[in-house]
């Protein structure tokens, strides 16, 4: 569904960055934005329910930059789809908006080169960066430094799946992305009662005909959580929310795959489980006469050529993230963590248990 043909020196972009107390970080984002080679004619960072100095900040911050605004969010209980759609709705006559999180860093082209990929495709909705995790400051433990690691693996990781269906990406995530504000419109904006609005919004982007894609070359960096708890809480949000959504959506040409890509990530769970259970018992049973058959070696190699295959994208790659990739002990270890995770919010999600934002 294109629309029209824009110049792009007539664009008019829009950057909204939802704050809800950011303080700490809301004046680098604001630092990101102004100096981006293609600045966005307004700045709105959205005041949501905010009960530290995050509103002092801007304002300050604005009086040097006039196109930085701040919008203080009324009677939102609606968490972040709630704030942005209180902004979106009083725009007119906007071609795009860049949405991100207050908390991510972005590229200084970053807005330049999503323009220029919108205006050379008409048929998009929305194009979001790459999913870059920020550096780990300060005195770290070995836990959150190796949490961290798994997280910035796991990240690369996307960005490799994304190269291989850049025209059919799953989600236009919410770390920083630039959305064709007609589309927008016309999906209705934000899902306000989702807890995973970007998700939501992305299958309705694709029932409405149009695409939505991701580059590489559009960089932004996010926080990642450095402990479990919070790790734990991030995941089973954003799993619970997408079993939701697809609950929602039902079963038609755009969902079918993913519904059944969560039927074989059951099937494939269950059966890792059965075969590392024998794997064991067979190697405490047999470890005196253990052979290796020339094609588990074979299989074993090609494996390991795709893991470090795989690793150039991930920024400034160090020794220690190689030797967690290749030792595969921690890795498996998160995923069994993350398969926990989806089950439980299978649970959550079909016996219609309340679930946080």
């Amino acid at each position: 569904m294109p629309f029209s043909h824009s110049v792009v020196r007539s664009t008019l972009v829009i950057a909204i960055v939802p704050a809800h107390n950011e303080q700490d970080t809301i004046e680098q984002t604001l630092c990101d934005l102004v100096t981006q080679t293609c600045q966005p004619n307004r700045i709105i960072v959205v005041a949501d329910n905010c009960t530290d100095n995050t509103i002092q900040v801007v304002q300050t911050f604005a009086q040097g930059w006039p196109l930085v605004e701040v919008f203080i969010t009324k009677d939102n209980k609606h968490k972040k789809a709630g704030a942005v759609n209180q902004v979106l709705e009083t725009l007119e006559n906007v071609d795009y908006v860049l949405l991100m999180d207050a908390d991510t860093s972005l590229g200084e082209q970053a807005i330049e080169i999503a323009v220029d990929y919108m205006e050379k495709h008409q048929d998009t909705a929305a194009v979001c960066s790459r999913a870059g995790v920020q550096e780990l400051h300060g005195n770290a433990t070995v836990w959150e430094w190796l949490l961290h690691r798994l997280q910035r693996i796991e990240y690369a990781m996307f960005d490799s799946q994304r190269v291989e269906t850049l025209g059919t990406i799953k989600v236009v995530h919410g770390m920083a992305a630039l959305h064709r504000f007609g589309a927008m419109h016309l999906a209705g904006f934000y899902d306000c009662n989702n807890i995973v609005e970007d998700y939501d919004l992305t299958l309705t982007y694709k029932e409405l005909g149009f695409k939505v894609v991701s580059s590489l070359h559009m960089e932004a960096w996010t926080k990642v959580p450095t402990n479990l708890k919070e790790l734990w809480t991030q995941r089973l949000r954003w799993l619970r929310g997408g079993v939701d959504t697809l609950r929602k959506h039902g079963w038609n040409e755009i969902t079918y795959k993913e519904i059944l890509q969560h039927f074989f990530v059951v099937i494939l769970s269950l059966s890792r489980a059965v075969f590392s259970t024998l794997f064991l018992i067979y190697l405490i049973r047999y470890s005196d006469s253990l052979r290796f058959h020339v094609v588990s070696v074979f299989a074993m190699v090609i494996y390991l050529f795709d893991i470090l295959y795989r690793m150039k994208y991930l920024e400034n790659a160090c020794t220690a993230d190689y030797i967690i990739r290749i030792s595969i002990i921690p890795e498996l270890l998160y995923s069994n963590f993350q398969t926990v995770t989806l089950y439980y919010a299978y649970y959550l999600s079909f016996l219609n248990r309340p679930q946080d934002w």
